[in-house]
């Protein structure tokens, strides 16, 4: 059994365009995690659904869902008439209360530990960014598993 210290972890690059961050990750949590956060990996998942969005409306199936879309629009807006403009609504006389303090986001998101949380590592030796692992040993070139 390995000492704690002696742990291999994986070095992997962030997906995400605008991040690059370099992370690492243990064997023992490595599931192919191209990212180095959630907020990453769902920025990155709502750029592609953004990018299929677009090419979805230049086709004509897509021109076609979007003046179906803009008519049912138009139809509920004409089944909407107002009459007469009501009253406002005005707030109950009572209790003005102070507004909520701001208090700090906890460090942990689902029981994931966030990087603030694993910043409190000593600076010089690499982590597992899921279970928080340190190690002395880094594989820069993890063998990539091929799925058929």
């Amino acid at each position: 059994m390995r000492h704690a210290a002696e742990e291999v972890l994986r070095q992997r690059v962030c997906r995400w365009q605008e991040c690059g961050a370099i992370f690492w990750i243990c064997r023992h949590c490595d599931r192919g995690h191209q990212y180095c956060t959630d907020r990453c990996r769902q920025k990155a998942r709502r750029a592609q659904r953004r990018a299929a969005n677009l090419r979805h409306r230049k086709t004509l199936e897509g021109k076609l869902d979007q003046r179906d879309r803009q008519k049912a629009y138009r139809q509920r807006l004409a089944a909407v008439s107002v009459m007469d403009q009501g009253s406002p609504d005005v707030p109950p006389p009572g209790r003005i209360l102070p507004p909520a303090s701001q208090t700090p986001v906890a460090a942990e998101t689902n029981g994931q530990p966030t990087h603030e949380t694993l910043a409190m590592h000593d600076p010089g030796v690499p982590y597992c960014i899921i279970c928080g692992r340190m190690g002395r040993f880094v594989n820069p070139f993890p063998v990539r598993r091929r799925f058929p």
